[in-house]
């Protein structure tokens, strides 16, 4: 089949003509009048006028070519590809094409040969059927992802459309008093616009400062009457340095983090600079509608804006590109213009890059251009904000959401037969292997059906939509978010407590990393308990004791017992005292288990190298009193099961 007949005769073309002209001629003819005179009057071909009037009865003249898919076929298909890429699914060209195989041939239809050799159906039918189908064209989609295609659905729309009535009537905001804060960043390497160059070139290139940039953070903020706020920026720096706002927008402000990004703290300052420039009060409270992200949910964040006057409204996460005014009119234009500053930048500057102390100067030619009054009121306007329109959504925009639009585990019911194609006649993906055997319509023939079914296959019985599984019963420990009014009683209270938790829960992590830097090591252990070997054969000249290190590191000057045995504190008979006692000319540490008249039972430590701990197999033994020397310090406690002393002996 030839893609597009071109004619051989150049010049000479078929003229089409009017399909009216043509019948009030052939009736003028049959009414009695000459040919070359009919044909003059109209301005038709004498020939084409003698050939239409030759017939029994007038035919409208063109014609189409041969097609292997009907016209009603391939409206069918068509919609069915629309409704494909809403849904954020759409076909690429090797998989229309198996769709349209596998279509075709369900429904029996005549197509080449070729088809099933290659198991699709071929180029020049898909060129074909996009020149027919004129609403549908190749077209590169942005991705996105599966978190964005499906939060934005119509419950949680409605939620926050539900919280949003709540405190518009419950404080009676005026369009200047409802504010839309979000940040952005810009980078010190911009995207190039595009430049006139050589036709047909395949590499254009244009000068940038650097391959990555480092990011600023810009944080905006906009009201429904069409004003805003000087800009508020993040530099990823430690420490502040003056040269930051060169040539910044006028009453702009700016503060540093390591990272560039927002945090809690730098948020705090934001609602600071938005304090000084709005001047709310609790007699005049304003609106701030704003994302779901951590730096903005900070309990110090809440205080200080519920103390201004200022109401806190979350949107639902993922919903930003739908529900936030700055996403939707302001931020594409001032990225475009930062990046025209940015090019003119580098060509009054040739062979000098771009810093971030460059970029307050750009974004100061950038802001004003975006921030005008027509961009800012529309954005609240598509967002459904301001003036507030719950239904500014069509059911199209909520299509993304209808792949995982199902009920929860708990009210799950049985699957009910969608049809009696889809359920007993089961048919093979496009994208999987072929079925060898025998094809869709054979397995799904009238008489296997009873005869009462009608052979028709649509698209989405070759392809079915996509659907996601039934909900998972297992839940995780994060808490999903949602839309929140931040200043209200009971959602304050809520992130206290959760504030609380994490701060505790820091201060037991820093505690044990404090810990595990000051563990002592194995020399400071044996400074501080030390026991030492019994020596039969020398015995004390002096009255005086060395001094015994005790638990605090410290030295007590203790008297011997007379017999030469190195002196210890008095024992004090309790069950669980640490105790060195006598075996066998050795002393040994161990742990009183019971308290016996003459006696105790000892549960004693073995020796591990340089260090005393606990045996593999526990022996306790009974010690009388004259054998237990005197008491030990707590030991060391190298783990939450081990207790260690070390202890080496005197030689």
């Amino acid at each position: 089949m030839p893609r597009k007949y071109v004619s051989k005769q150049g010049a000479m073309k078929r003229v089409p003509y009017d399909p009216e002209a043509l019948k009030n001629a052939v009736q003028a003819v049959k009414d009695g009048a000459a040919y070359k005179t009919v044909a003059r009057e109209f301005k038709i071909n004498v020939m084409t006028l003698k050939r239409l009037c030759r017939r029994d009865s007038y035919v409208q003249p063109g014609f189409t070519n041969r097609q292997i898919l009907s016209k009603r076929h391939e409206d069918e298909l068509g919609a069915y590809l629309v409704h494909m890429s809403k849904m954020y699914y759409g076909l690429t060209v090797v998989q229309l094409r198996k769709v349209a195989y596998q279509f075709a041939k369900a429904n029996k239809m005549k197509y080449p040969s070729s088809w099933d050799h290659s198991q699709q159906a071929g180029r020049d039918w898909y060129r074909g059927f996009l020149e027919r189908q004129q609403t549908l064209s190749l077209r590169t989609p942005e991705p996105t992802s599966l978190a964005r295609a499906t939060a934005f659905n119509k419950h949680t729309v409605a939620e926050f459309f539900g919280n949003l009535t709540a405190v518009f009537n419950k404080h009676e905001f005026t369009a200047e008093r409802v504010w839309n804060i979000d940040e952005t960043g810009v980078t010190t390497v911009h995207k190039p616009s595009k430049i006139i160059a050589v036709k047909g070139s395949k590499q254009v290139g244009k000068m940038t400062s650097a391959e990555r940039g480092e990011l600023v953070t810009v944080c905006a903020c906009i009201n429904a009457a069409g004003g805003h706020i000087p800009s508020y920026m993040i530099f990823p720096r430690k420490n502040w340095q003056d040269r930051f706002l060169n040539h910044v927008p006028p009453s702009s402000d700016a503060t540093t983090h390591p990272s560039g990004w927002m945090t809690g703290d730098s948020f705090i300052k934001f609602l600071k600079h938005f304090v000084r420039h709005v001047q709310p009060n609790a007699d005049r409270k304003h609106l701030i509608i704003m994302d779901n992200h951590e730096s903005h949910c900070s309990f110090d964040a809440l205080n200080y804006a519920k103390d201004n006057g200022i109401v806190l409204l979350t949107i639902p996460p993922h919903t930003s590109h739908k529900l936030q005014p700055l996403d939707r009119t302001v931020f594409g234009p001032l990225k475009t213009f930062y990046s025209q500053a940015a090019s003119n930048f580098m060509l009054r500057h040739p062979g000098r890059t771009i810093t971030i102390y460059d970029v307050s100067e750009l974004l100061g030619e950038a802001f004003p251009r975006a921030m005008v009054p027509t961009n800012i009121i529309s954005g609240f306007r598509a967002a459904g904000i301001w003036p507030i329109n719950a239904d500014i959504f069509t059911e199209s925009e909520f299509m993304t959401s209808l792949v995982t639009d199902r009920p929860p585990p708990s009210q799950l019911e049985e699957p009910t037969q969608r049809s009696v194609i889809a359920s007993d006649c089961p048919l093979p993906s496009p994208l999987e292997e072929p079925v060898q055997s025998s094809s869709v319509s054979e397995r799904a023939s009238p008489s296997s059906l009873g005869g009462s079914v009608p052979m028709h296959f649509s698209p989405q019985d070759i392809m079915p939509y996509p659907k996601a599984g039934p909900r998972s019963q297992s839940s995780c420990g994060r808490k999903r978010g949602r839309t929140r009014i931040l200043t209200d009683t009971p959602e304050k209270a809520t992130i206290e407590e959760q504030s609380n938790k994490k701060l505790a829960k820091i201060a037991e992590i820093e505690m044990k990393r404090k810990i595990k830097e000051n563990r002592p090591t194995k020399k400071t252990v044996r400074q501080i308990f030390s026991l030492k070997k019994i020596d039969d054969d020398t015995s004390s000249d002096s009255d005086e004791c060395p001094p015994l290190p005790s638990s605090s590191g410290g030295g007590e000057e203790l008297c011997s017992d007379g017999e030469g045995h190195r002196a210890f504190e008095p024992i004090r008979k309790e069950v669980g005292e640490f105790v060195v006692a006598i075996y066998n000319g050795l002393s040994y540490p161990g742990k009183i288990t019971k308290i016996h008249e003459n006696g105790a039972t000892i549960k004693a430590m073995e020796k591990s190298g340089r260090l005393w701990k606990w045996p593999a197999r526990e022996d306790e033994i009974f010690y009388v009193w004259g054998d237990i020397l005197g008491h030990l310090p707590e030991p060391t406690k190298f783990s939450k099961t081990r207790d260690i002393y070390s202890v080496p002996l005197l030689e």
